[in-house]
Order: C-alpha cells, then sequence, then structure tokens
C-alpha cells in the first residue's frame, strides 16, 4: 500500500447523506469536513474522496458509483484504508463489510468518527460485524414498517403514491411553473364520466376483434389526451385498459386485496379478467435492437423520428440467401414519422460500422468525446443535486415517525418518493461517454470483438458513443441506398417539412368543388398510396369528404377542414 513521504498512512474519505441521532441532516460536504480532521489528529494523509450524496440508506434501489469506485482503490491497494462519519455510511449490508473484512490480511485500516475497528484481531471483527449487523436490522425494520403500511393502505382500498389516472378522479396535470407546495386543481365529475366512456368503449371494441393500434389512431385523431395530456400509444393504452383500478380492484404484491374505497368500478372484473386474458395470450415481440441494431440510433433527416428495422420477406433475398432487411422512418400509431426515408439495412450497418471503427480510433475525436462528457456530467449533477435535496426531507420525515405516526408520515412521503422515482429514471438515460484516451484506443478491435461476441449492446452504445446525432437524410431518387445520405453529426439544419395531415386538408380545401385525384394528393402530401387512401376513406366514412362528378376525385364537404 501507499504511504506518505513521512510514513503517514493514506485513508481514503467515503461519505454519504446521514443522519444525526437528534434527527439533523448531516451532509456529505460535512462529513468530508469532520473526516478530514480526524485525520489530522490521527496524524494520516487523506486519499481521494467518495461521496454519493444524493443517495440515501433507506431506498435500496439505488446503485452507488462511488462506493464501487472506493472498493475497487482499496482492493488494488492503492490506499491504506478508508473513513467513514460512521460505519452505516459505508454500508448496511453485511456482506459488503466482508469485503474489507477480506482485506483486512493487507493491513487495511477502517475508521470512523468514534474510533477504529481492528479487523486484524478476533474481537475487531467481532465489533465491526456486529455494527454491521445492527444496521442491516435498522435496514430491516425500516423495510418492514414500509410495507406494512402500505398493505394497510390496500386493505383500506387506497393506492400507494401515482399521479392520476386516466377514468379515476384527483387532481389535474400541474401547470407551468407549478411548485411544490402550490394548490393543485381537481378534474371536473363531467372529464372523469367522459374518460370512463372511452374505456367502456374501448374494452367493447377490443372484444369485437379491433386491433389496438387502430384504438390508438383514432383516440389521436379525434384529440382524445392521456391523463396527462399526451398523444396514446400502444403501451399506454395497454396499461390503462389491464390497470386493477378499472375494475374498482387493490392489488399488492399480485394478489387482490380489495376494492377501491369510494369509486366505482369502470367495467366489471369479469370483463377485466377477460381483457387481462386477451394481451396474456398474445406473443411478444422481440426486444428492440436484438437483431436491428442501429433501431432507434439514427434519425430521420425529413421529420426527425427515429428509423426502425424490419424484414422485407417479400423481396429478393439477400446473396447468401437471408432474408432482406431496411431501416424506415415508420408512421405507425405509436410513431408520428414521414413513412419516407428507408435504407438497406445491411448498407446502413456496413457503412456505420466502419465509420463508428474510424472515428473512435481518430485522436481527434477525443475533443468531442471530452465535451459530451462534461455536459453529460453538468447533467448528472443537476439531477443528482435534486436528488439530494429530496433526500435530505425523506429522511428528516423518517426521523419523525415516532412523533407523527407511519401514516402520517406516510403521507408526506409520497410525493418525495413519486419524484425521486422520476429522477431516478432520468439519471438512468444520462449516458456518460467513455474516457476519450480509453475510447480512441484499439476501437476498431473492440467492435470486431463485440460482433464476435453477438453483443450487440456494445455495438449500440458505440454508436451512440461516436455518432449522437447520426441522421439519413431522405432519398432523392428511387431505391436510393446510397451511404452517401448519412449525416454523421446530424448537421441537417433543413427546416422540416409540412405536417402530411396539414398538407392533405389544405390542398383539398384549395381545389375547391373541383377536388383532387388520389395521385395529386400523393404528389401533394408526399405519402404513399395506401396513407392518402386510409385517410380518403376513414374521412369519407365520417362525412368530411366525399367523392365528386365524375368518379376519381375527391373533395372535402367541410371548407373549415
Amino acid at each position: 500500500m501507499d504511504e506518505s513521504a513521512g510514513g503517514r498512512p493514506v485513508i481514503d474519505v467515503y461519505a454519504r447523506l446521514s443522519h444525526a441521532v437528534n434527527g439533523e441532516t448531516i451532509k456529505v460536504d460535512d462529513q468530508v469536513e469532520m473526516c478530514e480532521e480526524t485525520l489530522v489528529r490521527r496524524r494520516a494523509s487523506r486519499g481521494e474522496v467518495f461521496k454519493d450524496n444524493s443517495l440515501s440508506a433507506w431506498d435500496p434501489k439505488v446503485a452507488r458509483p462511488q462506493w464501487d469506485a472506493l472498493m475497487r482503490r482499496l482492493e488494488a491497494g492503492a490506499s491504506d484504508g478508508v473513513i467513514v462519519y460512521d460505519l452505516t455510511r459505508f454500508s448496511r449490508k453485511p456482506r459488503e463489510g466482508e469485503r474489507l473484512v477480506d482485506l483486512a490480511d493487507r493491513g487495511l485500516r477502517v475508521w470512523a468518527l468514534s474510533g477504529e475497528y481492528d479487523l486484524t484481531t478476533a474481537d475487531g471483527r467481532k465489533q465491526f460485524r456486529d455494527a454491521m449487523n445492527a444496521a442491516a436490522y435498522e435496514s430491516d425494520k425500516i423495510s418492514e414498517r414500509v410495507k406494512r403500511g402500505k398493505l394497510r393502505r390496500a386493505r383500506k382500498g387506497r393506492v400507494h403514491g401515482g399521479g392520476r389516472a386516466f377514468g379515476m378522479p384527483g387532481a389535474a396535470p400541474a401547470p407551468p411553473g407549478w411548485e411544490a407546495g402550490d394548490p393543485r386543481e381537481r378534474v371536473t365529475d363531467e372529464q372523469v364520466e367522459a374518460e370512463r366512456a372511452v374505456i367502456r368503449e374501448c374494452y367493447a371494441r377490443m372484444f369485437a376483434g379491433e386491433p389496438l393500434a387502430k384504438l390508438v389512431r383514432d383516440l389521436n385523431a379525434c384529440g382524445v389526451p392521456t391523463a396527462y395530456g399526451h398523444r396514446w400509444t400502444r403501451n399506454t393504452l395497454h396499461r390503462l385498459l389491464i390497470r386493477p383500478a378499472v375494475a374498482g380492484l387493490v392489488i399488492h404484491r399480485g394478489e387482490t386485496i380489495g376494492a377501491l374505497a369510494g369509486i366505482e368500478p369502470v367495467v366489471s372484473r369479469e370483463e377485466w379478467e377477460r381483457m387481462c386474458a386477451l394481451f396474456d395470450a398474445r406473443r411478444r415481440g422481440r426486444p428492440p435492437g436484438r437483431v436491428h441494431w442501429l433501431s432507434g440510433l439514427v434519425r430521420c433527416g425529413r421529420c426527425g423520428g427515429p428509423l426502425t428495422g424490419s424484414p422485407r420477406n417479400y423481396m429478393r433475398p439477400y446473396p447468401d440467401g437471408s432474408v432482406r432487411r431496411e431501416y424506415r422512418c415508420r408512421r405507425t400509431a405509436d410513431r408520428q414519422g414521414c413513412g419516407l426515408t428507408h435504407i438497406d439495412a445491411v448498407v446502413a450497418e456496413t457503412a456505420v460500422a466502419e465509420a463508428v471503427k474510424a472515428r473512435l480510433g481518430d485522436p481527434r475525436s477525443a475533443e468531442r468525446i471530452a465535451k459530451r462528457l462534461a455536459n453529460a456530467r453538468a447533467q448528472r449533477g443537476k439531477i443528482e443535486a435534486e436528488m439530494r435535496l429530496l433526500n435530505e426531507s425523506a429522511d428528516e420525515l423518517a426521523a419523525k415517525t415516532a412523533r407523527w405516526g407511519v401514516e402520517r408520515v406516510d403521507r408526506a412521503m409520497a410525493p418525495i418518493l413519486r419524484r425521486l422515482d422520476e429522477l431516478h429514471t432520468a439519471l438512468a438515460g444520462v449516458e456518460e461517454p467513455e474516457d476519450a484516451a480509453a475510447a480512441a484506443a484499439d476501437a476498431a478491435a473492440a467492435w470486431d470483438n463485440a460482433q464476435a461476441r453477438g453483443d450487440l449492446e456494445t455495438l449500440r452504445a458505440m454508436v451512440k458513443r461516436a455518432f449522437p446525432r447520426l441522421t439519413l437524410r431522405a432519398p432523392t431518387v428511387y431505391n436510393d441506398n446510397s451511404p452517401t445520405r448519412f449525416d454523421w453529426d446530424g448537421a441537417n439544419d433543413a427546416p422540416p417539412p409540412p405536417d402530411p395531415e396539414t398538407v392533405f386538408w389544405t390542398v383539398l380545401r384549395a381545389a375547391g368543388e373541383a377536388g383532387l385525384t388520389g395521385a395529386e394528393l400523393m404528389a401533394a402530401t408526399g405519402m404513399s398510396t395506401t396513407w392518402v387512401y386510409r385517410r380518403l376513406k376513414d374521412n369519407e366514412r365520417a362525412g368530411r369528404v366525399a367523392k365528386t362528378s365524375p368518379p376519381g376525385r375527391w373533395r372535402t364537404t367541410d371548407p373549415a377542414g
């Protein structure tokens, strides 16, 4: 192990959000300061400082990257030990404490403000393990108390946290500028009943055999938003239809506990169970990127939508006999793409593979990667700062359990936990590129090895690191599969084309009684025959368009569109 020139031990500092005995929050910066003062008194040199400053001991879902980095450093022998404010800051899991015990043979020192744990003796190891077991016991008791609280709420017909669901009473979405503590308006009874009518209609149409995608398209076309004002997708509608709440049920840990208190069911339990069985009987699709590893990584240069891969079984196969594939900007119930930008999959994958190896292997890319790394860390820091404040508030509430009671603390804790879940999701989506020097080292070999292993996640990560704004321009001639259409840095700043739906109605209104042919509508919107005629037929049934005389032309019956 390293020691300073004066023979003083080098001790790393680890800090994590903590509570004093009196309930006061001890912030990580204060912990570090007190640990540094203790190192001076004990004549030790400070090594590196590791701070998990947005991670609280009561949240078991949180990974601790700084703790992992500390353990790698200790196990590599880069320092002589670690000091923490108290042992519960290091860990509440005995198996993690055993990693320090295993290192004791090397002379590793474990310090806290209250003293040192001598892991080289049986008594010292017993004292250390007793402290770790006490911390684990405290964590288990908190977990049991929270679970009991959730079960009590479920038995009373109350759901645990979460925002208002579609078709349920509750608060309206927070308006712009809303802050915690501001009043929230409740949705009207009329809106709730209208949403419930939508759910019943969806049930009836699903039982009649209509596909889920058709329901999604109709909801969006009619301007029916989700509970939070967003467009519907197949996933959001699917989740709505199988929610136990629509049948007035409360489910806890997979078991039906009872009925929702004070809320009438939208459909019967039998109908809900039938709907669940209908979805369970369907085959699940392949996870994204398992075959078409560029899916979602390339943007359409025409509308900005993501390109996704699919087989083209009706086309002549590749020379090796495999099914021909393509990437296309799709216009479906879930995606509002243009449907026009596409490229052969093998051409695209070959071109991107060569470009990634060249980009990551070029030392000049180091500066670009370093900038993206700085931006990602700034974004991560902003999220962690908010999480730190929320964790401090949550810990302060937890300390008041004895005075307030579990139920009152749970009510106060619910909005904090919801926001923390949102921030954890956002934090997981912040991707930090690798260190610039490491990223440039032997990129070609790393790509080839990942490809040989079938490690598609690594291939996708390398594409995102090299080309985070990869764009494909729309073809200018029929069947243009040239890789020169790739805009590697997404520098295509041309304004997006007008929405085809808007163009469809604009040109129809402008044509007046004379109307337009299907071919003229295709030329004006840039969309396919299927797209144009599907809209003509749907709007004809709705009474918004009609055929002219002589036939073959269409006009709008509603000048306002």
